[in-house]
């Protein structure tokens, strides 16, 4: 399972913009309570800033060396936030955060920097409202973090459907998938060049395995979301009994200099858990990138010892990008 703990990255002390906001490379949160102590080692490989654990889902504040970047994950929606308020990270942050979490430095950062490039962000950042509700919201309900076989998949995004704990959703269609992405999408406006696409990610039947990868296109604003939608049978009818899925799942992306690095990593559980990554123009530099997503998947989450050379796991993923016409700050 994905931890719910988190260690906050080492960066330089800056003078915070608000009070107890700054937080050491050996600090761990855990369900916004500080836990002192954790040891560097300890701290994960990918860019996660913080992780903020909310009721059914979570949000995790990604560093994108030139901005910061969202993981939705379960029932949670912060478009009102990133779209309709216009806000930075930290602002994301706070009003997230329950009162008195420590605010990660690199937050603090960040926002000084969107209000010297943007200018349509307060220096003072804003206790503004998130205006998502959660979990009346049934469209964006995630299976896993809510009701194991309500027959709803990822948000709903692929319509309703049975639900099986080893095979996860066997009606679920691709393009239902991406069409519900595209509806509840925030890029949108005139643009150069918008762009999605979608695909299949699974794991190679008989060692689990590298199930692929996809990429974006070049661009300013990015929206992903992958679904670990179903697996389907290789083998005699009931071989899939005691199948689980565990997807690893890699985000990369460009570089100033088009070289793919490693943006973060998180975890799918279940079958019907998803997760959405947003990086969208306030919160960037501004820079034209790619993107690649990828997926691992292991046998850890099977009961049987059969099941992950007679079952192969799939993992949905949906896209869409907006290229504005050349970069509009620094980073690329």
């Amino acid at each position: 399972m994905m931890k719910k703990t988190f260690a906050v990255p080492a960066f330089a002390l800056l003078a915070c913009l608000l009070p107890g906001c700054v937080v050491d490379s050996t600090t761990e949160v855990e369900d916004g309570i500080e836990m002192p102590g954790a040891s560097p080692a300890s701290a994960p490989v990918d860019t996660t800033i913080a992780t903020l654990e909310m009721s059914g889902g979570r949000v995790v504040f990604v560093d994108e060396g030139d901005g910061v970047g969202f993981w939705e994950i379960g029932n949670v929606d912060i478009s009102s936030l990133l779209n309709e308020q216009n806000a930075s990270a930290l602002e994301v942050f706070l009003a997230l955060a329950p009162e008195g979490t420590p605010v990660p430095t690199r937050l603090v950062e960040h926002h000084a920097e969107v209000v010297a490039r943007t200018g349509t962000v307060p220096a003072v950042p804003r206790k503004l409202a998130p205006m998502f509700v959660m979990p009346e919201v049934q469209y964006f309900t995630n299976e896993s973090l809510g009701n194991h076989g309500s027959g709803v998949n990822c948000w709903g995004w692929a319509g309703a459907g049975t639900y099986n704990a080893s095979t996860g959703y066997g009606s679920f269609n691709l393009s239902t998938f991406q069409s519900g992405f595209l509806a509840n999408t925030q890029i949108t406006g005139a643009a150069i060049s918008i762009s999605n696409g979608s695909g299949t990610l699974y794991s190679v039947t008989g060692g689990g395995g590298n199930g692929g990868n996809f990429e974006t296109a070049w661009s300013h604003e990015r929206e992903i979301a992958i679904c670990a939608s179903k697996a389907v049978r290789w083998g005699q009818p009931g071989s899939c009994n005691g199948n689980g899925v565990l997807v690893n799942v890699t985000l990369e992306r460009t570089n100033a200099s088009g070289t793919y690095v490693a943006e973060s990593t998180i975890d799918l559980n279940a079958f019907g858990e998803g997760a959405r990554f947003r990086s969208n123009a306030t919160n960037t530099g501004g820079g034209a990138r790619k993107y690649k997503i990828s997926a691992v998947f292991n046998a850890d989450n099977d009961t049987s010892p059969t099941a992950d050379a007679e079952c192969q796991d799939q993992a949905a993923v949906v896209w869409r990008s907006k290229h504005t016409g050349g970069d509009i700050g620094g980073g690329g």
